[in-house]
């Protein structure tokens, strides 16, 4: 059906509405509430009608693990001309860690329609934007920017790394707990009918998803859904090639007890599964998970079938395990199923961090120079100036001697002739190089007691008088 305007409403673009009373009215015969067009508000409401609505995503996971990388694959999956452009703007140096909330986007589309968004021409009808967020401090700063009719519109992807897996459980329960927090703030806001609007979405649509000729499992993976939080909720394992380094003797059956926890921990919030890895132009699941965030988001039919087991391409979809399937695969695990903790199991394989020295204890400078005066008196150390005068061959008056040499005998007759008369074998004479090491020695630790003990006593006479 092809819409033809009039001749005189052949200037009117949709993109642009012309209300009554505003500057665009330059028709004053016409009547107010025939200015927009009727034509205008038709194709208007076709145009709103047919854009799809931009979705939130909400990202957690540590740093390092490959969520940036993550979020571009699945845009130039999305949309392989704008990820092209977006490429390009990347910084070579990366993103800056120093962030509380980051941002990201990928394109959002029919999954279905992977060959006309390879056209340079192609336009996504709509975006999915991406809050990041990696420390649990700045949980503020995301529930500023969540609103009410964000939740309405709400995913969340909570990632773990493959390759450290002995920190997955832990992450995992993190952000869980997070995400519990925050949804429950936000649905306490909602009026109860919309509340279980929500809920009740969350599960049909666990309840709907059954295999052929497994139509009881539905009803079994609906009864295990036990934090019903109103949005969908996507594990996402990153780097699952470090699957590979999960072979060796040290970490035998790690890949399965990995898995049986997992599942196990997102049975009861209905949380998907999904394996990925992206590194370079070598990816992995990153088609299933733009497949099934469209499917969870938009309501478009995703037709991945789910890959149970898989040490590097899991991918598990909401409402397709169950407490039986869940038991079946903790059953093959050895070392008591899931009795032991997982930290006891997958052990960390970090180097240790290097033990810390041992604290040396220093003395007191009082009692350091107090000591060592003491030794050098005992070893023969006598006051310079007094060696001197002793010496054969020197003037007895200070005043003879040489003129450059003036000003320091006369500096060091005022700062030992007090402390060299008192050493002992000041009065000898002809001592040797030893001596007069020793002496030099001396006169420096006396100088240096006696000043201490001089400021130490004006210090305490500032304080007293103060």
């Amino acid at each position: 059906l092809e819409l033809v305007a009039w001749p005189w409403e052949r200037d009117v673009r949709p993109a642009v509405a012309h209300m009554p009373g505003d500057q665009h009215d330059d028709r004053p015969g016409e009547k107010k509430e025939q200015q927009g067009g009727l034509w205008e508000s038709i194709l208007n409401e076709v145009h709103t009608e047919s854009r799809l609505s931009d979705k939130t995503v909400i990202m957690l996971g540590r740093p390092g693990i490959g969520k940036r990388s993550l979020i571009q694959a699945l845009h130039a999956h999305a949309w392989p001309g704008a990820a092209a452009d977006v490429a390009a703007d990347i910084s070579p140096e990366g993103h800056s860690r120093a962030v509380g909330l980051d941002y990201g986007f990928f394109g959002s589309r029919d999954p279905m329609d992977a060959e006309a968004a390879g056209d340079p021409d192609y336009l996504c009808p709509a975006a999915t934007s991406v809050l990041i967020l990696e420390d649990l401090a700045f949980e503020k700063v995301l529930r500023s920017r969540l609103t009410v009719d964000t939740l309405k519109h709400l995913g969340a992807v909570i990632c773990l790394d493959l390759k450290a897996p002995w920190t997955m459980m832990e992450d995992l329960r993190r952000y869980l707990e997070l995400l519990q927090r925050v949804t429950s703030d936000l649905l306490q806001q909602l009026p109860l009918q919309e509340q279980d609007q929500l809920r009740d979405k969350m599960s049909k649509v666990i309840a709907s998803f059954a295999e052929e000729g497994a139509g009881a499992d539905a009803h079994s993976a609906e009864a295990s859904l036990v934090y019903n939080m109103g949005l969908p909720i996507v594990v996402v394992v990153t780097r699952a090639d470090g699957a590979s380094a999960l072979d060796g003797q040290k970490t035998m059956g790690w890949s399965e007890t990995i898995e049986a926890y997992l599942r196990n921990e997102c049975l009861s919030y209905g949380a998907a599964i999904v394996y990925t890895m992206v590194q370079g132009k070598s990816l992995r699941n990153v088609d299933v998970l733009y497949q099934y965030l469209m499917h969870r988001l938009y309501g478009y039919a995703s037709k991945a079938k789910p890959q149970v087991p898989s040490r590097d391409a899991l991918y598990i979809p909401s409402g397709w395990d169950t407490r039986t399937k869940v038991d079946q695969a903790v059953a093959q695990l050895s070392g008591g199923g899931l009795d032991r903790s997982f930290e006891s199991t997958v052990v960390s394989m970090e180097p240790s961090p290097p033990a810390a020295p041992p604290l040396d204890e220093c003395e007191d400078m009082q009692h350091f120079l107090k000591r060592n005066s003491v030794v050098l008196q005992k070893l023969g150390g006598v006051s310079a100036v007094s060696q001197r005068r002793a010496a054969p061959g020197m003037p007895a008056d200070p005043s003879a001697a040489a003129p450059g040499d003036k000003g320091k005998e006369s500096a060091a007759r005022r700062s030992t002739a007090k402390d060299g008369a008192s050493l002992p074998g000041a009065a000898a004479g002809g001592l040797g190089p030893a001596a007069t090491d020793n002496a030099s020695l001396a006169n420096f630790f006396q100088n240096l007691l006696t000043r201490g003990q001089g400021e130490g006593r004006g210090s305490a006479a500032s304080t007293l008088s103060g």
